[in-house]
């Protein structure tokens, strides 16, 4: 039997719930089965989609490259069932009002926003939308406390009774002015650590956690940057970098976009990092709103019309 005879929706909902605790016990009583089930489903898993899917780490399990492509697709393939068997609640967007706040960083909501906007305004104009920055570390808050609709950022670590969806896949790398008297196209760690570093974070903005897993890393290590300036938005990094002899850790596409209009390196880190892929996360209380399907879809087709931008201009 081929492999895609042997998927069924429920093996589909198991993946899925693995896929959010990332842990078998965990799945198991989010879909309420027992774990040695979900211990074999996870197993059928592996075996019809010929990867691991999830590997266990010092940090606990982690999915691969494969099972976050899969999470993704088939988070969106329960989702299109899920308002498919809704029933009769419809949402025209053409008619509809409301207000739809938005929580994100400088950097992140200038990449979305655009697209966000264009469609909204054709397909849907009497509805109105608020961004801001927050403090990510309390994204489960925000939308618990409906505070917001939907945080689009990096979280490290998703609580449990939210959802997610990753929206733009990117690592993070370290940039330096082009004409850097001591960094040449390459970047070691002494050189890392010898230079005066431009940090992201300062005051009631966005919890910089791209920061913060550097430092981690480093602290693992006994070691720490010399933090020269700290800014309120990661846009001003590359302005800085490009006339100093400082760097600045980014997100890859923030560096891509800098560099064609400022002088600059782009440098992979001297050390391993986790990814820091863009994630959009809501809660269970709007889960199954029309409204807010349909931002999350709109969401979705931004960011795959930015990911086909970025594999045009080069890899991200």
């Amino acid at each position: 039997m081929s492999d895609h005879k042997r998927i069924n929706l429920q093996l589909l909902t198991y993946l899925d719930a693995l896929m959010r605790e990332r842990h078998v016990t965990r799945a198991a009583e989010r879909v309420g089965i027992g774990q040695s089930a979900m211990s074999s489903a996870l197993a059928r898993l592996r075996e019809i989609f010929h990867d691991p899917l999830l590997v266990k780490t010092s940090s606990g399990m982690e999915p691969t490259a494969r099972g976050m492509e899969l999470a993704r697709k088939v988070h969106e393939a329960l989702e299109l069932i899920d308002a498919a068997t809704r029933g009769t609640d419809e949402f025209v967007p053409a008619v509809a009002e409301g207000h739809f706040r938005i929580l994100a960083s400088e950097g992140v909501a200038r990449q979305f926003l655009p697209g966000l906007m264009t469609r909204a305004r054709r397909e849907a104009p009497r509805l109105r939308f608020t961004s801001r920055p927050v403090d990510i570390r309390r994204t489960h808050e925000y939308l618990r406390d409906a505070e917001g609709d939907l945080v689009i950022g990096y979280v490290r670590q998703v609580p449990q009774d939210l959802h997610q969806t990753v929206l733009y896949p990117q690592s993070i790398v370290c940039i330096a002015a082009a004409g850097h008297a001591g960094i040449r196209g390459s970047l070691t760690l002494e050189q890392f650590l010898a230079y005066p570093h431009v940090v992201w974070g300062t005051g009631p903005v966005p919890y910089p956690t791209i920061e913060v897993m550097v430092d981690d890393i480093l602290e693992r290590r006994g070691l720490a940057r010399d933090v020269g300036l700290r800014v309120p938005n990661v846009l001003l990094s590359a302005d800085v970098v490009a006339v100093t002899d400082m760097l600045a850790i980014v997100p890859q596409r923030i560096a891509c976009d800098a560099a064609r209009t400022l002088p600059l390196q782009i440098l992979p880190l001297p050390f391993d990092t986790d990814r820091a892929d863009l994630s959009m996360l809501w809660h269970e209380r709007v889960h199954r709103e029309p409204a807010h399907i349909w931002l999350r879809g709109v969401m979705r087709d931004v960011a795959a019309q930015l990911r086909q931008d970025a594999a045009i201009d080069g890899p991200q």
